[in-house]
């Protein structure tokens, strides 16, 4: 019988997505704080975000882009309405950091769910705001250099995405996701997995086949032919196709599949180790400090602010993220461990995301390519960790666990919005054909495992991103393999990148397109040397 271990820890890094609507004399003013007077997480004070004073706020702005007669005036008003702004998602995230790690706290359960819930309106409100901007007679001097730059509100002519229909879907589809939130909390009454085989994996499979019908609402609301086509350019900017992806995945399942099915045991038996949180931390920090550089500051900040939380807890959100707050300007990262050897390379992996922000004083780039960032830290935390070399084969399994797991739940979630009409019955049946498509059909949590898997639910049309971005971060880690000091620089080269998607930064980069012919042959190639 074939030993099975998931090797892949779900990982979720919460970025954010409004950056584009920063003026720049705020994105000044915010990076004049970067390094200076850091406030350590331990002192960060949440409170509940005022929604009447934003709308307050913001009708003062929106009247004033009619009426003021300086830019300048304007500005003083839009200035406030930003601070409300930034002020709102960092108490959102701080509910989020707080309620992930204890999904059983009452209160921070009412504040993650206040503040998912109400972010529709917060979205909305600043693209009405933009609008409103855009159509002021003080438009040209507002995008002046020292307010928000020539041409910027180009982006901003005819008619606003975030109509009253459009923010009421959204807010449909945050009441979803919080739902879906409290039931992964009750999840937490059964041991492991069990509770598959639970009427509250029933309620998981119905939220989902709801938030698909309200996604695929959303999609024809706004002119797309499909889910998938709305998502790739709404939410991640995407230079390349859902049928490009897709190829690419059927590619991996032909070239990977069968090679993730035979990982030797002895590669496994890493697992077997028990991981401390002072080890994983000690691992992290000593790939840190023998890289250096930037890297190194950037651990000493989350070192000194205690801007993370890796510690163990039977209440805990299973999942990884960082994420970036806003109002305090530094990256917090998030781990759920499990007490082996995927810890430190858990950790290694948020800590990329970590890199990324810290260098950018906040994430500028795609997320397509923040996660090559992410994940390059983990390949190279194997040539610059003092435990490096000894979790070099796990490490590489991992990795093609990632290309073989992530393309088969990316596939199913692609063809989950093409099904004429979602129901938890077909539902089930796409995701077993899928899995055994494969060749692990048999060996996994049953048709029903697909619940688990929280960016199904939370972060729609992200699991892709792993698997593209994983080919390039491969390019990263066989750079370092053969050249001391090329993978290191190849990543810290590019930590401030502002490319948006894949297919561009690949190029800016001078690593190739992931969609070129037989790229996946020839990572096939890299793991048999590796694995055997």
């Amino acid at each position: 019988m074939k030993r099975f271990v998931k090797l892949v820890a779900v990982l979720l890094v919460a970025a954010l997505l409004f950056t584009g609507c920063n003026p720049v004399a705020w994105q000044e003013w915010l990076q004049s704080l970067l390094g200076q007077n850091l406030v350590p997480f331990s002192e960060m004070e949440y409170t509940r975000p005022d929604m009447d004073e934003f709308r307050d706020q913001l009708e003062i702005c929106t009247e004033g882009a009619k009426s003021d007669t300086k830019a300048s005036t304007l500005m003083d008003k839009v200035y406030v309405l930003y601070d409300i702004y930034y002020r709102f998602y960092t108490n959102y995230k701080l509910a989020n950091i707080y309620y992930y790690k204890d999904l059983k706290d009452i209160y921070w359960a009412e504040e993650y769910g206040f503040c998912l819930e109400n972010s529709a309106e917060v979205d909305a409100g600043m693209d009405q705001l933009m609008y409103a901007l855009a159509g002021s007679s003080l438009k040209s001097q507002l995008e002046a250099e020292q307010y928000f730059g020539a041409g910027f509100f180009d982006a901003y002519s005819g008619q606003s995405l975030w109509d009253e229909t459009f923010t009421q879907l959204m807010e449909q589809e945050m009441k979803l996701q919080n739902e879906y939130d409290s039931l992964a909390a009750q999840a937490l009454e059964y041991s492991s997995f069990y509770y598959l085989d639970s009427p509250v994996a029933l309620e998981m499979e119905q939220v989902l086949v709801d938030l698909v019908k309200v996604r695929n609402e959303m999609a024809k609301y706004t002119g797309y032919d499909s889910y998938l086509e709305f998502a790739y350019e709404f939410y991640y900017d995407r230079d390349y196709t859902p049928t490009q992806a897709m190829a690419y995945m059927d590619d991996v399942r032909d070239e990977l599949a069968q090679l993730y099915m035979e990982i030797p045991a002895s590669v496994l038996s890493a697992l077997d180790k028990e991981w401390s949180e002072s080890e994983m931390f000690s691992y992290v920090e000593s790939t840190a400090n023998n890289m250096g550089g930037i890297i190194a500051q950037a651990f000493t900040t989350l070192k000194d602010g205690g801007y993370y939380d890796i510690s163990y807890g039977p209440n805990k959100y299973n999942a990884s993220f960082e994420t970036f707050l806003p109002y305090y300007y530094v990256p917090f990262v998030f781990v759920n461990p499990q007490g082996n050897a995927s810890d430190p390379l858990a950790f290694a992996h948020e800590f990329g995301h970590f890199c990324n922000d810290y260098a950018s004083s906040g994430m500028v780039c795609g997320i397509d390519v923040a996660e090559v960032f992410s994940q390059g830290m983990e390949y190279l935390s194997l040539f610059y960790a003092d435990d490096g070399e000894e979790l070099k084969a796990l490490k590489l399994a991992s990795s093609l666990s990632t290309f073989v797991e992530q393309s088969a739940y990316a596939q199913f979630e692609h063809r989950l919005y093409q099904l004429e009409e979602p129901t938890v019955e077909n539902v089930r049946a796409l995701y077993s054909e899928i899995v055994e498509g494969y060749g692990f059909g048999d060996l996994g949590y049953g048709n029903r495992e697909y619940v688990a898997v929280s960016h199904l639910f939370v972060a729609p049309m992200y699991i892709v991103s792993y698997v593209v971005s994983n080919d390039l971060a491969m390019q990263i880690y066989q750079a370092e393999d053969a050249e001391v000091g090329a993978g290191k620089k190849l990543l810290e080269e590019n930590l401030t990148t502002e490319s948006l998607s894949i297919v561009s930064f690949a190029e800016s980069a001078g690593l190739q397109d992931p969609f070129a012919d037989d790229r996946v042959k020839s990572l096939r190639e890299t793991f048999e040397k590796v694995l055997g």
